[in-house]
């Protein structure tokens, strides 16, 4: 076949990344020739419009659907376009709703919506705009409290508060029970979901509210007592259910089914928003599938459940109070913790989470001798597992306990006595029809049955906790006073989403078989809008097929499925793993989803709407019996503890039957774990189909759990698991794509022959039916070589168009796209024809009018020229004579202004001068008093000085003589000091001779004896000579400071004196006229100043020598 070539925009599937970006340059045959651009790194690939183009390749058309490569969502550029609702995504495929995702995820939006459906992608990081008060508000208004003839959510960006707006709108006005089912895999943020849900659901009962957009937090209001317990509630369940897994650090282990009670009061009468009453009343909670191995092993990256940590990093003082042998405990006192890194979960610590625990605790009403009890009982699990046993008197089929403090411990703890745990945990009653013996456990038997007593005492605490809830919320026993019933529902159901592991086990397809039948329910849902969705089009419902997934529900639990033979060996004797999966694959041989495996005959696999699953069945059949040896209940019931002693309820329907029991020759007894959970289930599945169900599917973009960062294949498996991709095949399984009829007269028109398929419009059509009589038309044309016949031998178009709508069945919109350039030559054509006429006559006209019009176009602007030149002088002239009229009038004021003001001057001058004269006569006057009284003061002054420099002259001679007196005791006493040591250094030099010769000889010792004491009464009489020295030493000393104080006296009286002189020689100087007087004056203090220096100076001289 020849080469087509046309350039479109494509997805590519890729090993590495699952789709990539390409584009698409033509077709050979079944090839396709593509263009794949280069991209950094996966997180960069969005269109390939902003790419490097890179390498050319071929791709095999024969492995895409259909035979066409699925089309990127990109404008004419290749930028790729992001959808806030999917259902308008023109190519709703894998690919584009990956990329969509993906484009949205890198903008900071973490809801995208899917028809019906809510897609949460979590972003790893808290937006808090996305949910303010403010917000909350915004979306009850517009969904729940304002009247709209259109779908209410045009124009909202998807949230979560969309769903729990429409869910109590369904609710409260139109009387029909609400669910809304929250999936997704571990990490997803399905828990986090439940919550933003469950609070917004909470508010919005509130009525119409008035956003206030300078209120901190929009204006938030305080909760209803009952509404506050509903909803602080939920986060003690997490306490005892949830854990920190490698994939989420607080991951429910458990599914939940919440339903919220709401006291619908106009239930079935004419609501409206002013007469809306629907109130929460209250709340019940069920829980599913607990995952007990937790209890007692868990893998060393992860942890076991919060409620075990807390009660370690409780305060020593409170911890005690409940056992005191929690005294200086830590993780790794137990062996289920063990040690473990510290870590906070949602950013508190387990300390900060144990005392939110208790205060939630005491809000349901457990405070006192019951929370006392109930972390008893969890004492009672941590302490089983370091109970420990051995062989017993070397015998290894037979065991004791080898921990017998830690036994001891725990019979305290339960109430009980050492022997009777003893016995329960080393030995097992069995029971025939004729005699009851006892049978001795070895050391590994035993401790595995001391791990399923503490996995069933924690069932019962987690149970419990739950009827405490329940009982706490419940609208039938504490709303206005308890006795009400009939309240309306909204259920919010967060469970495990699919799951598939390279070990799979019991508990996994327990898990997929509850997501099967969700996806069941999801289809039919699916189903329904896509029927409504082609009745309001017009389109035939006859066009929708879809496949549904009966035959694996049929597989799992049919009479013959594979659960129903997992019952039937664990009631069997010897029942085993490898008997129940061989039968399970002779019975189900012919079911299309069942999977064997040739090489592990300890297998079997499952085909399930998300993809193949191989199940290692080795301990299914242990798993599936949920019963405990009649020791181990016995045990139980002797504990005071009531949690642990409380007998477990009566399942509600039991499938492996009453009679079941009576075929086994041992204890165990009661119903398997397949038939409780399948109950459950039943019943969760018949509360679903009598609401009106809403979907919210989370998504895990990356296994890193970092922000803006989605990772393609994860992100891919997950909307498989979800049910996302199945939505859209099911949606899509007809027409997989669609287009607004007027992007189609758009798009297309240039294929379109006029003559040969005219359009059926009339004049009295609106333009709604206009356009899609036009994109009939265009599309009968240019599609008619996609048309086939059924095997029916009907002939069936590629196409159906609707009254807004063109939906186009697999290919057809491919083809469209390919060829859509071939219809735009002729048109070409026209374009050129157009522009070159114009081009030619305008050149024409340029040849004969050219000249001449361009001379008259220039006289033209020149004569205008000239008039505006005229126009603006005498503008400027008659501006400039108004300019200088206008200044005359103002100078002439101004002069008359400046005239006025000097005369007012002259006067004031004269007025001014008399005034001085005045004053100047009485100054003359008092200079007069003054020289007279200022020389009196004067000669005063001078006379003073001469008797204070006499005074000061004698104290400086007797303190000079003072001064030589102590200079010469000084000298003295340092010459007697002098003495006195070489005095000493004489005594020292002997001593040290005698003691030299006292080693040597060691002869005449009395004699050395004697000179020695002679010598120390030298050194003491040197000594006392010393002290007496320093004594007058420090005698003359403080004689000294004595006259340096005298000293400093007097140098401050002289100073003051300057002070003074200085005074009184600077006020005869401003003040005395007699120069003579004057320079007298000044002499004298010079001199005074110069021989008081003198004397100061000799004085410092000397004391500085003396001491």
């Amino acid at each position: 076949m020849g080469e087509k070539k046309s350039s479109s925009f494509v997805f590519i599937r890729d090993p590495v990344f699952g789709w990539r970006p390409a584009i698409q340059e033509g077709v050979q045959g079944d090839k396709a020739i593509v263009n794949v651009p280069e991209f950094k790194d996966e997180q960069s690939m969005m269109g390939a419009g902003d790419a490097k183009k890179g390498q050319m390749g071929q791709v095999n058309l024969k492995d895409y659907h259909a035979g066409v490569l699925p089309l990127q969502n990109v404008d004419a550029l290749g930028n790729l376009l992001e959808f806030a609702d999917m259902v308008k995504l023109p190519y709703l495929h894998e690919a584009g709703i990956l990329f969509n995702l993906k484009k949205r995820h890198v903008m900071g939006m973490p809801y995208t919506r899917t028809g019906d459906i809510v897609i949460a992608v979590n972003p790893f990081q808290w937006f808090t705009e996305l949910y303010t008060e403010n917000k909350r508000k915004y979306y009850s208004n517009k969904l729940v409290w304002e009247e709209s003839e259109q779908d209410p959510r045009d124009g909202l960006e998807p949230h979560v508060y969309e769903v729990s707006s429409l869910a109590y709108k369904g609710l409260a006005f139109g009387g029909i029970d609400q669910s809304i089912l929250v999936s997704g895999e571990s990490g997803a943020g399905k828990t986090e979901t439940v919550k933003i849900a469950m609070n917004h659901m909470a508010s919005v009962q509130a009525g119409p509210q008035k956003i206030d957009l300078l209120a901190e937090d929009g204006g938030a209001q305080d909760l209803d007592p009952v509404v506050q317990r509903v909803v602080d509630s939920n986060p003690l369940l997490e306490a005892f259910g949830n854990a920190s897994t490698r994939r989420n650090d607080n991951s429910s282990r458990f599914g939940k089914y919440l339903q919220l009670q709401f006291d619908n009061q106009n239930k079935g009468g004419m609501v409206t928003t002013s007469n809306c009453n629907c109130r929460l009343a209250g709340s019940k909670c069920e829980v599913y599938l607990l995952e007990k191995n937790r209890i007692t092993v868990h893998d060393p990256e992860e942890r076991t459940y919060h409620i075990f940590y807390q009660i370690i990093c409780a305060p020593q003082n409170i911890r005690v109070a409940y056992w005191e042998k929690l005294k200086d405990v830590n993780r790794d006192s137990f062996k289920y913790i063990g040690p473990s890194a510290n870590k906070k979960v949602e950013g508190l610590t387990d300390e900060e989470h144990y005392e939110a625990t208790v205060k939630i605790l005491a809000l349901v009403n457990v405070t006192g001798d019951k929370l006392k009890m109930l972390f008893r009982a969890i004492c009672v699990v941590l302490q089983s597992g370091n109970i420990t046993f051995g062989p017993k008197n070397g015998d290894k089929d037979q065991s004791e306990i080898t921990s017998l403090q830690a036994v001891a411990d725990m019979a305290d703890l339960m109430g009980c006595s050492t022997e009777d745990l003893g016995l329960a945990f080393t030995e097992r009653t069995m029971k025939t029809r004729t005699e009851t013996y006892k049978v001795p456990l070895s050391a590994n038997v035993a401790t595995d049955a001391v791990d399923a007593f503490a996995k069933e005492v924690y069932g019962k605490i987690f149970l419990w906790v739950v009827q405490e809830v329940n009982s706490a919320t419940a609208a039938e026993t504490n709303y206005k006073g308890g006795g009400q019933e009939n309240f309306g529902i909204v259920g919010m159901l967060d469970i495990f989403g699919f799951e598939s592991f390279v070990r799979n086990r019991f508990e996994q397809l327990c898990i997929n078989y509850a997501n099967e039948k969700l996806q069941q329910k999801f289809t039919e849902d699916v189903f329904r809008a896509v029927q409504l969705e082609y009745e309001a089009e017009g389109i035939a419902l006859a066009e929708i097929s879809y496949d549904d997934n009966t035959d694996v529900l049929d597989l799992i639990e049919a009479r013959t499925g594979v659960m129903a033979m997992l019952n039937e060996e664990c009631i069997r004797p010897k029942g085993s793993d490898f008997d129940f999966v061989q039968k399970a694959l002779k019975q189900n041989a012919k079911s299309p989803c069942m999977l064997s495996n040739k090489t592990d005959r300890m297998s079997f696999g499952v085909h399930h709407y998300a993809g193949k699953v191989m199940y290692d069945a080795e301990g299914f059949v242990a798993s599936n019996q949920d019963t405990l040896p009649t020791d181990l209940e016995d045990l139980m019931y002797k504990s005071t503890n009531d949690i642990v002693s409380k007998k477990p309820e009566e399942p509600a329907a039991a499938g492996g039957g009453r009679g079941a029991p009576k075929r086994q020759k041992s204890n165990i007894v009661g119903s398997t774990v397949w038939n409780k959970y399948k109950t459950q289930l039943a019943s969760l599945m018949a509360n679903l189909h009598k609401t009106s169900s809403r979907y919210i599917r989370c998504v895990k973009p990356n296994m890193k759990k970092k922000p803006n960062l989605m990772e393609h294949i994860p992100t891919v498996e997950q909307l498989r698991c979800a049910g996302v991709v199945a939505a859209v095949t099911l949606a899509r399984s007809a027409f997989p794509n669609r287009l607004d009829n007027s992007a189609v007269k758009f798009r297309y028109s240039s294929m379109w022959d006029k003559k040969a398929f005219p359009s059926k419009k009339t004049d009295s059509m609106t333009p709604e039916q206009a356009c899609s009589c036009d994109a009939e038309a265009i599309l009968l044309g240019t599609l008619e070589c996609k048309e086939y016949k059924n095997k029916e031998g009907e002939t069936k178009k590629a196409f159906v168009t609707g009254k807004t709508k063109s939906f186009f069945r697999a290919g057809a919109i491919e083809y469209l796209e390919a060829n859509r350039a071939t219809g735009l030559d002729s048109q070409a054509v026209t374009i050129q024809k157009l522009g070159r006429g114009y081009v030619t006559r305008k050149r024409f006209r340029d040849l004969v009018h050219g000249a001449a019009e361009r001379e008259k176009a220039e006289r033209e602007k020149n004569a205008r020229e000239a008039q505006e030149r005229a126009d603006k002088f005498a503008k400027e002239k008659s501006d400039r004579d108004q300019g200088r009229s206008s200044r005359k009038t103002d100078l002439e004021a101004r002069i008359k202004a400046l005239k006025q003001q000097s005369e007012e001057a002259d006067e004031y001058k004269t007025q001014k001068i008399q005034e001085v004269s005045d004053r100047k006569a009485k100054a003359e006057e008092e200079i007069e008093a003054l020289r007279e009284q200022t020389s009196e003061d004067a000669r005063k002054a001078l006379m003073e000085p001469k008797k204070l420099a006499a005074q000061q002259k004698k104290k400086i001679e007797e303190n000079t003589k003072l001064i030589d007196y102590l200079k010469k005791e000084n000298k003295k006493i340092r010459k007697d000091n002098d003495k006195i040591k070489t005095k000493y250094d004489v005594v020292k030099s002997n001593n040290e001779k005698l003691i030299e010769n006292n080693e040597n000889t060691g002869e005449n010792f009395d004699d050395l004896n004697e000179s020695t004491g002679q010598v120390h009464q030298k050194n003491e009489d040197l000594t006392v000579t010393l002290e007496k020295a320093k004594k007058d030493n420090k005698k003359l000393k403080e004689r000294c400071m004595g006259k340096q104080e005298e000293y400093m006296s007097q140098a401050e009286t002289r100073l003051e004196y300057q002070k003074s002189m200085a005074r009184i020689l600077n006020m005869i100087q401003d003040q005395s006229k007699e120069q003579q007087l004057v320079e007298d004056t000044v002499v004298i203090a010079l001199e005074c100043e110069a021989e008081a220096k003198a004397i100061m100076a000799a004085l410092e001289a000397e004391t500085g020598d003396g001491i």
